[in-house]
């Protein structure tokens, strides 16, 4: 067999020997306040021999999860079912058994999703301009509904160009103040002025709210607007072209890849030979039906999702993306002027350029749906044995996540693959792998309870696919033990695990803490079980939950996270601390009892931010003992024995509440800190610096 020491951690500066009294709690802060101590770093360094396999599946899958042929895995993107036919595969390689749903492992999970067309002839965009011939575009022909307006209703009004629709004593920035919007159908240009240029009034490097759709309806509305019409900004037009085309790409790389694979298959596999052939014909009408969706993106036109979802008061208007040739034809014929000239006056002299259209009247219907997307749940199930076989404990990830942006992306405005490599194919790889291990482990085991591995689908949208799961239970939720819940477990920093729930039942914080001496990690333990991941979804249920955790960081819904960031070698150690976690609790004799917890939950973030000192903390005084030099602190005035006070506003008592100061930080925030400095009070100022 081939064998493996685990990856010895890249401390760097960050190791430092604990050398105080056993009455004193004493935490380093060199690069985001934290200590790390010897005995754990010998212990690192000596490992335990483990297989390479799961460190190599580990890699496998994520990759595959997390690659830009899945765009992000999105519920509303077919790749969505790519991925799970994976999980699906997966688990019937591990050997579990796939019939717990009506024969199979897929439990149905219907998701909203916004809104969809309900009667195409029912959208549609009719443009008079003064004698010219009526201009009839209807779906697909320069016009399209938003989801961000209301769903059912027609308007018939006059038009007038309200530039990018701002209203902004911030920016002396006032898109309506020469106009009467009252009464008319508003035609507005997408983001801000000046959307590149770092000199903008409106930042330029990055959006304020003044860019989002929401905020530019909710501002027409205020100012009278019967319906908006959006015009897409020339560089986003770009970005979504290149979009489609991608897809279309990647189609057509998908579609050789069949027909190659259809000439290899043998003439007497017939089943194999037809469900390829389908399978081509398939892919060729998506190609087809892409085709066209580039042509609207050519034309600048958006999808209905694009401009978000309704709330209350944006649904009180219709609400459309027109094409930019639609539109400059209306400004040219009403403003004597084209779209392209317009928005270069306002982009270069950030002033207002709105009128009204006198020659322009537009009749506008939009017939629209609550839209839902269809996903599937994973079900693997690992038969119990003996007294206990009757009860169950599920292990579960999610692996959904936001696919090309949008919805729930941390990047507005951007389109590009959200890999989700931590978020949260770490979670769902790491579960088939603790999987695949408790199967081994538990061969030779004479009673042990049923083991359900479930891929969550929808969690992105709402913990919609747990929901679903307990609501409708393939086994009786009310014999479910224990739930244990993987989210983002494959950026491990300082050696600190993070577990939540450990007080959702008697018993698990013993459990953990026993499995915890053999890999010697950092425990930050949270007593309660709720929390935005699918684990609250049992907790609320009645079922004990434990949640592993390695923390936010800045690549949250970000097209950032990416594979190559993950610490497989940590990665690892996680996967096997919380495989015997699961083992022991599918073999303990008595099932955990449930407890209350406090459903006030703040997610943990990594350390962002540097400070730079060592502190220790006794009898409620936290004194510095060490300023590393050049540091934010050394250079703000902070010196040996101060006693820190206070930090901004927060009172600091414990070393405790240093370290949860510094991360709720970034990197460039001023901080004050208020010290006692032999017997007088001293108040420092500076900045934190970003953590290597």
């Amino acid at each position: 067999m081939i064998t493996r020491k685990y990856s010895q951690l890249r401390w760097a500066s960050h190791i430092m020997t604990v050398s105080a009294p056993p009455a004193m709690l004493v935490a380093f802060v060199q690069i985001a306040l934290l200590s790390i101590g010897a005995a754990h770093c010998r212990a690192q360094e000596s490992g335990d021999v483990r297989s390479a396999t799961v460190t190599e599946t580990l890699r496998r899958d994520i990759q595959f999860l997390a690659s830009e042929e899945l765009r992000g895995r999105s519920i509303t993107d077919e790749t969505i079912d790519v991925a799970r036919d994976y999980l699906r595969e997966r688990m019937e390689s591990i050997g579990l058994e796939l019939d717990s749903v009506a024969g199979g492992p897929f439990q149905r999970v219907e998701i909203p999703v916004g809104s969809e067309v309900r009667n195409e002839s029912g959208n549609v965009c009719r443009i008079q301009i003064a004698d010219q011939p009526v201009v009839d575009a209807g779906l697909g022909e320069g016009f399209g509904p938003l989801g961000i307006g209301s769903d059912k209703h027609s308007v018939s009004a006059p038009v007038v160009f309200a530039g990018y629709g701002i209203t902004s004593k911030t920016h002396d920035y006032d898109d309506y103040q020469s106009i009467d919007a009252r009464g008319s159908i508003v035609m507005l240009l997408r983001k801000e002025p000046g959307a590149s240029d770092p000199d903008s009034p409106f930042d330029g490097v990055k959006n304020t709210r003044h860019a989002y759709f929401a905020t530019k309806v909710l501002n027409a509305i205020e100012h009278g607007a019967v319906a908006v019409l959006i015009v897409n900004d020339p560089d986003s037009t770009r970005e979504a072209v290149q979009k489609v085309q991608n897809r279309i790409d990647q189609e057509q790389r998908r579609k050789e890849g069949l027909v190659e694979m259809l000439s290899n298959l043998p003439q007497q596999a017939v089943k194999n030979r037809a469900a390829t052939a389908e399978k081509i014909a398939g892919t060729e009408r998506m190609i087809v039906a892409m085709q066209a969706e580039l042509e609207s993106a050519r034309r600048g036109v958006l999808g209905i999702a694009d401009a978000g979802t309704k709330s209350k008061q944006s649904e009180k208007i219709p609400v459309a993306s027109i094409a930019r040739d639609l539109a400059d034809r209306m400004l040219r014929a009403g403003a004597d002027a084209s779209l392209e000239e317009l928005e270069t006056q306002i982009n270069q002299t950030f002033r207002p350029a709105s009128r009204a259209l006198d020659s322009v009247t537009v009749s506008l219907s939009v017939d629209l749906k609550p839209a839902i997307a269809v996903s599937d749940n994973v079900i693997g199930r690992l038969p119990g044995k003996g007294l206990l076989a009757n009860q169950t404990l599920v292990i579960g990830a999610h692996y959904d996540h936001v696919g090309m942006g949008g919805f729930a992306s941390m990047a507005p405005g951007t389109i590009a693959v959200h890999n989700g490599a931590d978020d949260n194919a770490s979670g769902t790889a790491t579960m088939l792998a603790c999987g695949a291990e408790l199967k081994r482990r538990l061969e030779g085991v004479d009673s042990h309870r049923t083991i359900l591995l479930i891929g969550f689908t929808g969690e992105e949208r709402g913990l919609l696919g747990s929901q679903r799961y307990v609501e409708a239970p393939v086994r009786p939720i009310e014999n479910t033990t224990t739930m244990i819940n993987l989210d983002m477990v494959g950026r491990l920093r300082d050696n600190e695990l993070t577990v939540y729930g450990t007080g959702s039942a008697s018993e698990l914080e013993r459990v953990v803490d026993t499995v915890n001496r053999e890999f010697q990690f950092n425990l930050f333990k949270v007593a309660s079980g709720y929390g935005p991941s699918d684990h609250q979804s049992f907790y609320r249920v009645g079922v004990p939950v434990l949640f592993f955790f390695t923390g936010l960081h800045n690549d949250y819904h970000r097209p950032s996270d990416d594979f190559d960031k993950i610490d497989f070698g940590n990665l690892t150690r996680v996967t096997d601390m919380v495989s015997g976690v699961a083992f022991r609790l599918a073999v303990l004799p008595q099932r955990p009892i449930y407890a209350e917890t406090d459903p006030k939950v703040q997610i943990r973030r990594q350390m962002t931010a540097y400070l730079g000192i060592r502190i220790s903390e006794q009898n409620g005084v936290v004194k510095i003992t060490e300023v590393t030099d050049g540091s934010p602190a050394s250079k703000a005035g902070l010196q040996i024995d101060d006693q820190i006070q206070r930090i901004g506003r927060q009172a600091i008592r414990t070393s405790g509440d240093v370290l949860s100061w510094v991360r709720a930080h970034e990197p460039g925030d001023s901080f004050e800190i208020e010290v006692r400095r032999n017997a007088s009070t001293v108040t420092l100022r500076g900045k934190l610096e970003k953590r290597s």
